[in-house]
């Protein structure tokens, strides 16, 4: 089994699908996401969604707890 584990998305949408897509042509099979999805790109909530549905474990960052 492939995993990826990722971070720092920090909002950023296009990036963010970039490395979604690269993780499928890898063969990827889980993603465990280790913080930080918010904080400095435009598009927080629409990150967050496709997080919720593609990964398997999400662990919050300091971006993460300080927006909460």
């Amino acid at each position: 089994m492939r995993y990826a584990f990722l971070s720092d998305i920090h909002g950023n949408l296009e990036a963010f699908q970039a490395v979604l897509e690269d993780t499928t042509a890898q063969g990827v099979q889980k993603i465990v996401f280790l913080g930080d999805i918010v904080g400095y790109g435009g598009n927080p909530r629409e990150c967050i969604d496709l997080l919720q549905e593609q990964t398997e474990a999400i662990v919050a960052g300091n971006h993460d707890w300080g927006v909460a």
